[in-house]
């Protein structure tokens, strides 16, 4: 299962940095997987501007890029995730809610899983991604409401799970 798990991880991170079209310092990709479907983006910083991480779906707005290929990649993200969820069920591991790969363009790469049934709490989709930013990239919201919803999954959530 590791030598599965280790070549997709490489899989994941090799398809991510073909669709940066820039130099870049670190990426993080999150993938949402479950029985009913899910989704997959990640953020980069550019080598330059190591504090403005961009996200995946500006990408085709942003840099003038083949958008069919683009989306082919995306896709295959979204299976290689999948394909990484059949893994952890078919050797009969706990599954998973959703994964984050962080790699450094030093090589230096961390993996976090979330366990947590985020179907089954109050919290959105769009404020899961609001705390994967404030986790991940280190982004407090601007605004009191997205404060005040940080706040309340770190009361909740002590152990910061996302």
């Amino acid at each position: 299962m590791e030598k599965i798990i280790n070549e997709l991880y490489r899989e994941i991170a090799e398809t991510v940095n073909e669709m940066i079209p820039e130099e870049w310092a670190m990426f993080s990709f999150y993938a949402q997987i479950s029985d009913d479907g899910g989704g997959t983006y990640f953020y980069y910083s550019p080598s330059q501007e190591l504090e403005n991480y961009k996200y995946s779906l500006d990408i085709l707005d942003n840099f003038h890029l083949d958008e069919k290929e683009f989306k082919v990649k995306k896709r295959k993200l979204y299976s290689l995730a999948k394909k990484m969820r059949e893994v952890f069920k078919d050797n009969e591991q706990e599954l998973w809610y959703s994964f984050t790969l962080t790699l450094e363009r030093t090589g230096k790469l961390k993996v976090n899983f979330d366990y947590t049934d985020w179907f089954k709490t109050d919290y959105s989709i769009s404020d899961q991604l609001m705390i994967w930013e404030y986790k991940y990239l280190k982004v407090m919201p601007n605004d009191e409401i997205g404060q005040q919803l940080i706040n309340r999954y770190l009361e909740e959530y002590p152990n910061n799970p996302i």
